[in-house]
């Protein structure tokens, strides 16, 4: 049997990925709670085990955990629309310290730049009308997309049931499909997968709460008006490499130059931000979610992207997972292992070329 040219490889491989993103973005509304219901099922599955130990029938103790997820969520979503009514009530004040600050730019720029303030209203009034047309389109598209995303997500709850309710039989299948020689490395294997995905969700769901605790308490000691909101901001988008800190930092110094009298809250609002990141970085993550997903930041970085391309936000934030989840794949087929190895955490390459090169010198 001839070999298959490297050139019709590459085009069938570049065919497969053009038609997988195709099905990822045309069904996302079908695969987006499917995916979500994987990933929870993974997280509760040791709930309703624990509840199995203890002799509580299988339905019964599916349905407890799915009622103690909806408890905790319904909770959370009480907690931070209590923090959005607040600060949209003082939103007419922010709307007034932003008039004061503006003005006062407005001065520096005419006496600077001999710019007149009709010119600079002119031009600001344009901007505006610039924003408010495109974000008309935009928010019709996140509001179109949120509701048939909420009516979808009905359905999460039901395939966390029957993902739970089928798990056996989900291994049986696994089963036949390979021969009995690779049993015991596909049930392996498939453990690996889903310990992955719940020691990062998990981890992730600790780490996000002690740097929204952690970012509230700088920003309250600070004086900054809505502490706690934007904490639990900064600590959700702090997970997102590099960048998060950033986009993070924007919200609470903002609301610091707005409504302080002294440039240096704002300042120590950056300065909470980043200390939070170095924690982070150096001690909270190693401790907490440790290498539960092994991926070095590049793969990271382009996961976001990918994700955020494909699904939004939604992307963003399961593409990670399902990133760890393909490397413990990668990791044990051997044809595949250098693309494990490609997307690795940079320590793990640093050992795997230690022992390279101690093997070459023997």
């Amino acid at each position: 049997m001839k070999e298959i040219p490297g050139y019709l490889k590459a085009t069938i491989l570049m065919f497969l990925m053009i038609m997988i993103f195709f099905v990822l973005s045309t069904c996302q509304s079908f695969l987006i709670p499917v995916s979500l219901g994987i990933l929870i099922t993974f997280l509760l599955m040791p709930v309703s085990r624990w509840l199995e130990r203890h002799k509580v029938p299988t339905i019964p103790a599916i349905i407890m955990s799915i009622i103690l997820m909806v408890i905790v969520l319904g909770a959370l979503i009480f907690f931070l629309s209590n923090q959005f009514m607040s600060f949209t009530d003082d939103l007419p004040l922010l709307r007034d310290k932003l008039v004061d600050k503006f003005g006062g730019v407005q001065q520096f720029v005419t006496e600077r730049f001999n710019v007149s303030e009709k010119h600079q209203i002119a031009w600001v009034r344009e901007q505006l009308l610039k924003m408010l047309n495109s974000s008309g389109q935009i928010f019709g598209n996140i509001f179109s997309a949120t509701g048939s995303f909420l009516a979808a997500a009905t359905l999460i709850p039901i395939y966390i049931f029957f993902f739970t309710y089928y798990r056996h039989k989900f291994i049986d299948f696994m089963k036949h499909m390979t021969p009995p020689d690779k049993h015991n490395w596909m049930l392996d294997m498939m453990h690996r997968t889903s310990q992955v995905s719940q020691k990062y969700l998990v981890g992730l769901l600790i780490d996000i709460s002690i740097l929204s605790v952690l970012n509230s308490i700088g920003f309250l000691v600070l004086g900054i008006n809505h502490a706690v909101l934007l904490g639990i901001i900064a600590g959700i988008l702090n997970i997102i490499p590099y960048i998060g800190v950033l986009i993070g930092s924007i919200f609470p110094i903002a609301i610091a130059l707005l409504t302080k009298d002294s440039a240096w809250t704002a300042v120590g609002a950056l300065g909470v931000c980043v200390l939070v990141q170095f924690l982070d970085n150096n001690f909270i993550t190693p401790k907490v979610v440790g290498s539960a997903v092994s991926i070095n930041p590049l793969a990271t970085m382009i996961a976001l992207l990918i994700g955020g391309f494909v699904w939004g936000v939604a992307g963003m934030m399961l593409f990670i997972p399902f990133l760890g989840m393909l490397k413990v794949i990668l990791d044990n087929v051997e044809s595949l292992r250098p693309f494990g190895f490609l997307i690795g955490e940079e320590q793990k390459l640093k050992s795997s070329n230690k022992s390279f090169f101690a093997a070459k010198k023997k």
